[in-house]
């Protein structure tokens, strides 16, 4: 089974969608669009009904939800007729909190319990973890965090996306292990080009480095961002 993405272009290079159940790693450097993609996952899923939980670590709930109305994507909507919970982790103990659903510190086993106990109020059928990075304050625990983290992805059976924030544009991930828990693993890039009149601009793009149960082409290809979302050039072809 395949699990549409939202991202127009996406399905026509991964054969339909995600395999269904799976975890995809979504890492690239600051401002390359992972929350974007994330957001665009989730809210196709809720268009066709399948409920999604979207775990923030470093954004406030109401920042995303603003960022989604940007596109037109009423999440509120959706967390009204319980069909999403946006879990606030990046909530600092002493804070005020106005969130239904939060966690006041990172202990991993706090939240993963959380995350496991909201997925099966609401059913969820997608999940997303934006981003790993906070949760691994001590290097020494991180391999057996991940682990943690793979665990429980594994047993609530959900299709999810899990974000890393890369520091530079030729790693896969942050701490070099993260790939391991992921059977795909997308990386979004940003790039300064020079234009035909000698000036520098950006430029976005995607790269599936792997898909398990998938065949795809291990190419880059260009994106931008519309009012519709991320767009996908699947003809542009880069080197």
């Amino acid at each position: 089974m395949r699990v549409k993405t939202g991202i127009n272009g996406l399905d026509e290079l991964i054969e339909g969608g995600f395999p269904e159940k799976s975890t995809i790693l979504v890492s690239g450097t600051p401002g390359t669009g992972k929350t974007l993609f994330c957001l665009q996952y989730i809210h196709k899923g809720l268009e066709l009904g399948e409920s999604g939980i979207y775990i923030t670590l470093e954004e406030k709930p109401e920042e995303l939800r603003r960022e989604a109305k940007r596109f037109s994507w009423d999440l509120k909507k959706y967390e009204d007729l319980k069909k999403l919970v946006i879990l606030d982790a990046s909530a600092r103990v002493g804070l005020p909190q106005t969130e239904k659903y939060f966690v006041e510190d990172l202990d991993i086993e706090n939240l993963l319990n959380k995350i496991y106990d909201i997925c099966l109020e609401i059913k969820a059928k997608r999940l997303v973890l934006d981003s790993l990075p906070p949760l691994f304050e001590k290097e020494e625990s991180i391999r057996s965090k991940i682990h943690k983290i793979g665990r429980i992805l594994n047993e609530i059976s959900c299709t999810s996306l899990v974000v890393s924030e890369t520091l530079d544009e030729n790693r896969f991930s942050r701490f070099g292990i993260e790939e391991f828990i992921a059977r795909g693993l997308i990386m979004l890039n940003l790039e300064e080009i020079e234009s035909r009149l000698r000036m520098r601009e950006c430029r976005r793009s995607i790269f599936i480095r792997k898909m398990r149960e998938t065949k795809h082409k291990v190419r880059r290809y260009p994106f931008y961002i519309g009012e519709n979302g991320i767009n996908i050039d699947v003809k542009g072809e880069l080197l």
